[in-house]
Formats: C-alpha cells, sequence, structure tokens
C-alpha cells in the first residue's frame, strides 16, 4: 500500500511545470527567466514587455492551450497547489502588478480593491488601441486570476476597462474584447451580474445622451435662462440622492438628469410644447432622459389636454382605435428593420440585404452572395455598428437566416433586441417589405 501511494504522489508532482516556474526553481520556456528576474527587472521595461510574447503564458497560466506551445495547460494539481501556497500568491499578485503598470494602471486598496489610472497612462491607452493582442493578454490575466484563488481581482479590472470604453469614450479597440470574453470571465456571479447592469446602464444613457441637443433646440431659451429655485421638501430630498448643484444653480443627478423643481416644471414643458405642440406620450419621451420632472405624466397630459391647435388636430371622437405595435425609437439607426431580397445575377452576387431605420426611413442594402445567417453579422459588424453604434433593436421575418442560434447569441451578447415575425407580414415590416418592392421595381 505505502509503494502504491508513493507512485501515486510521484505520479502528481512529477511534472508541474507553472507550480516550478512560480517557486523560481526553472525559467519560462523556451528561452525564458526566472520568475524572480521578470518581476525585478522587467517592472517599467514596456518595450520588453510589449515585444515579448512567451512569458504570459507562464506568469498567467490557463486550463487551456495557448500560442506558446512550451507551456502546457495548466493542471487540476498544478492549480490546487498553486491556490495553497503563500509563496506562489504572493508572486502571483505582484506579476499582476507588473501587468497593470504596463498598461497605465494601477491598484489601490487592500479590502477594497480598485482599479484606477496611472500618472503614465496617456501614452499606454495609445499603445492598447494599437496593438490589440493586449486584449488576449487582459483576458488571460482576467481568467487566470480565477482559476488561481485571487478572483477579488478580477472585477476591480474588468469595472475600469469598461468605465474607460463606455463613460471616458476610450480604448474603443478593446469594446468587443471587454464585452464578449473579460465581463464572462468573472467567476462571482453577484460581480458578474452587477457588471452586466452597469454595461446596460451606460449604453442606454449613451444612446441617449445624443438626443440631448435636439431637445434643447425645441425648447424657445437654453435651460440656463431659467432659475431654479428648490423647495426645502426638495432639497432635503436631493441631499440623500447621489448627485451634485452645477454651477449654473441646478442640481444634478449621477445619471446627468437634471432636476426641475417643483415650480418651475410646468413652464418649462408648456414652453417645449408651444414648439412642438405634441401629445402627453411624445412630450415624456422626449424630456425624461435628461429632466427628472415631479408629475411629469399629469403635467404633460394637463398640458396637451389645454392645448386648442391639439384638441383641433386631434379630436380622437368615438371608439379609439388600438395602438399599432410598430415602434419607432428617437434616435436614428437605433431601430432597424432587416431583410433579404432577390437581386439579378451580377458578379457571383444573388441577393441584396436591405436594412431600413424605422424612424428617419434612410436605406442602406448590401449585395450577397447567399441568404446565410454569415452575411448578415458581417454586415453588421463590418457596416452598421462601426459607423452607427450598436441598435437597440432590430426587427426581421422568421426566415432561416434570421433564427440561427449563432446570430440570435449575438444579439443577446449585444444586448440588441431582435424581433422576429411572420414572413411577407407587412404590419410588422412594412417598410423593408416596401423598400424590397421598390428595388425589385
Amino acid at each position: 500500500m505505502k509503494v502504491e501511494t508513493l507512485l501515486c504522489l510521484n505520479a502528481v508532482f512529477q511534472d508541474q511545470p507553472k507550480v516550478d516556474f512560480y517557486m523560481n526553481n526553472r525559467r519560462f520556456a523556451p528561452h525564458g527567466e526566472f520568475i524572480e528576474d521578470v518581476l525585478c527587472h522587467w517592472y517599467g521595461e514596456y518595450e520588453l514587455l510589449e515585444k515579448h510574447h512567451r512569458y504570459i503564458q507562464w506568469l498567467f497560466p490557463l486550463r487551456e492551450q495557448g500560442r506558446n506551445e512550451h507551456a502546457k495547460p495548466l493542471t487540476f494539481s498544478e492549480i490546487e497547489i498553486m491556490k495553497n501556497t503563500a509563496e506562489i500568491q504572493h508572486r502571483l499578485r505582484r506579476a499582476y502588478k507588473l501587468m497593470l503598470n504596463f498598461f497605465g494602471v494601477k491598484i489601490v486598496g487592500e479590502e477594497e480593491i480598485e482599479v484606477i489610472r496611472d500618472s503614465n497612462f496617456s501614452t499606454h491607452f495609445s499603445n492598447l488601441n494599437t496593438n490589440t493582442h493586449n486584449n488576449l493578454r487582459i483576458t488571460r490575466i482576467v481568467k487566470s486570476m480565477g482559476e488561481l484563488g485571487a478572483a477579488q481581482y478580477q472585477a476591480p479590472l474588468v469595472k475600469f476597462f469598461l468605465k474607460e470604453i463606455l463613460v471616458e469614450d476610450q480604448l474603443q479597440n478593446m469594446k468587443e474584447s471587454a464585452l464578449k470574453y473579460s465581463l464572462p470571465a468573472v467567476k462571482n456571479d453577484h460581480e458578474r451580474d452587477a457588471l452586466s447592469e452597469y454595461v446596460l446602464k451606460h449604453r442606454i444613457s449613451k444612446n441617449t445622451k445624443r438626443l440631448l441637443p435636439v431637445v434643447t433646440s425645441l425648447l424657445p431659451t437654453p435651460i440656463t435662462h431659467w432659475t431654479p429655485a428648490y423647495s426645502e421638501k426638495e432639497k432635503k430630498w436631493l441631499s440623500e440622492e447621489p448627485g451634485e448643484y452645477r454651477e449654473d444653480g441646478w442640481y444634478q443627478l449621477e445619471n446627468e438628469r437634471i432636476v426641475l423643481p417643483a415650480t418651475l416644471a410646468p413652464e418649462i414643458v408648456r414652453a417645449l410644447h408651444s414648439r412642438t405642440h405634441g401629445g402627453k406620450t411624445a412630450m415624456e419621451q422626449q424630456l425624461e432622459p435628461y429632466f427628472y420632472v415631479p408629475g411629469l405624466t399629469a403635467i404633460c397630459k394637463a398640458i396637451a389636454h389645454q392645448c386648442v391647435t391639439h384638441a383641433k388636430n386631434n379630436p380622437r371622437q368615438g371608439i379609439v382605435r388600438p395602438p399599432g405595435v410598430l415602434s419607432v425609437e428617437l434616435s436614428p439607426m437605433s431601430s432597424l428593420q432587416i431583410d433579404f431580397t432577390v437581386l439579378p445575377p451580377c458578379k457571383g452576387y444573388k441577393y441584396l440585404l436591405v436594412l431600413v431605420c424605422t424612424l428617419t426611413g434612410w436605406v442602406e442594402a448590401y449585395p450577397t452572395r447567399t441568404e446565410k445567417t454569415a452575411e448578415i453579422v458581417g454586415c453588421l459588424m463590418r457596416e452598421i455598428i462601426p459607423r452607427y453604434g450598436l441598435p437597440l433593436e432590430i426587427g426581421s421575418d422568421n426566415g432561416p437566416a434570421f433564427v440561427q442560434s449563432c446570430l440570435q447569441q449575438l444579439a443577446r451578447l449585444l444586448r440588441i433586441l431582435w424581433k422576429l415575425h411572420t414572413t411577407y407580414r407587412s404590419q410588422s415590416s412594412g417598410k423593408v417589405e416596401r423598400m424590397n418592392k421598390d428595388l425589385d421595381g
């Protein structure tokens, strides 16, 4: 029995290159250094860290084969040893800080870990945008920290890059990798869900911010024309809300919406209505993304009801017809209808992929060789999203190309609401069906 036990132990500990490397007993391969030499002498050597591609699979090993054939996949026995060896855990954190410095960021705090910009971030961000292979390195680091018992370092790093991408409008070449690979790699369910909500919140915020010039242009005078006067009750409520007073006296919430005092709200809503004569719902949709208005629905309803012009043009007598089912977004190219139509054969192209904006009616048409899902994905990723950003929703029929699981998974990943409807049903996709007829003619 003792002999068998010794043989088993020998088999377990016989070949553990990652453990040996982290214990400073071997160099990384091929033609590498000991880990202590890397941690001590490579810190700040940015050109070396950028151009050398063999070390990263050893510093942050995974249970999958990487591009370095000399760095074998991490084994379960190695994982257990590395998670439970203090010396290895200490070196793992030093390696993490080494790479963060290379990316132009640093960590602060021990209990509450936060990743922030380092003083040299500008040059390093430029390098990250240019050399996109660093996206793979970042994802590897996030995954490896989770595998090796340091999962608390995952979410802070991912959140930092999401903030830079979505809020600060930096590192745009990292966006797809961060959303598709780094975020799902976070092991803690609560932290991963919180990051997903953060992405959704700021994607919606970014889409609505683009409409602000439209709303302000509809007001007869700028919002700064009015002087806010918040009541004591409102001031008490605002003191408990995340936000701050601007220099012009207006209170701006954390989501960038401006709070309108109850005494001023009717006057400002009436000023908007005097330019548009919109109904209750239209005014709410125009104001809600940018202003917090106490009792907005009641104010809009009362002002629309009192408008003579509105009453003359919208008598609405008798039975009210049910509302239509086609939704129209408030910004161009945020809601699309998409369909294939037949194209006279020309140089191998047989079909036309047609996309129509439901708000503006703008048409984009691309010749394709097939009616396959790959054509749709290629068009969205190469043509539509780079120029117009991510749409909020896309409508199509339930043809084979549109119901493929890979396309629907991509839509869910990008948080695009994909609406499927009956083929040739004009009530659901009238815009693109009419455009197909025009193109066929």
